[in-house]
Parts: structure tokens; sequence; C-alpha cells
């Protein structure tokens, strides 16, 4: 009996665990980026890209996006910004409506800036 109680109270766990660890994917957020861009961005995740653009709608940077649990890692492929050859990696956190990111590693000095942004979800436009 003790060992049944057991593994249900670690299957809840595991469960609770899964569903705080909300998915960027098909995600879209949006903050005001300082120096040098000075412009609300927009960021756009898919399932294996990641995209940015400027308040206009103009595409800053693109990027292929790999997410493991609450890690993303980006590698730029495209675009004015873009950091070539160099892979961030970030750990982000969704509160609600709001995403946050702590850098774990990126040697590119502007991409790393998002740390410090307050990033707020776009709603997602509904198809009828």
């Amino acid at each position: 009996m003790k060992k049944l109680l057991l593994l249900i109270i670690i299957f809840f766990s595991i469960s609770a665990v899964k569903l705080n660890a909300q998915s960027l994917i098909n995600t879209t957020w949006k903050g005001f980026f300082g120096t040098p861009i000075n412009d609300t961005l927009v960021l756009h995740y898919q399932k294996d890209t990641f995209f940015v653009t400027n308040a206009n709608g103009d595409m800053l940077v693109r990027s292929v996006l790999k997410i493991a649990n609450d890690t993303m890692t980006i590698t730029d492929f495209d675009g004015q910004y873009m950091c070539p050859q160099s892979e961030g990696v970030y750990k982000y956190s969704i509160n609600g409506d709001i995403l946050s990111f702590v850098m774990v590693n990126d040697p590119c000095e502007g991409r790393n800036a998002i740390t410090d942004v307050k990033w707020t979800r776009v709603a997602q436009a509904t198809m009828k």
C-alpha cells in the first residue's frame, strides 16, 4: 500500500512540474529593446525556428530554435542583427503573460540583452 501511495505521489508531482513548464512554441511576445535598436521588438517562436521583427513588422533576425525543458538554444542564420556562428543558450520562465530569460551562455553581446527586457504575450488571432 505504501508503494502504491508513493507511486501516486510521484506521478502527480511529475505531472505538476510538466504543467508548470510552459512551451514557447507557437507563441509571440513583445517588449521594448533599447540601444542600438530603440524599438518594440516582437519575438515569434515556431516549432524549430525563431524570428524577431520590429514594430513595423520588418524582419531583424532569424534563428534555428531548440527547446529542452526550460532552456532554449538559438543559432542565428539570417538578418541584419544576426550573430553569425554563435549559439545562445537561455533559461526561460513564463509567469502568466510575462516571459523572462536568464542567460546560460551567449558570446553575442547584443543578443544577450533580451534578459533586460520585459516580454509580454501577444494574443494569437483566432481563425473562424
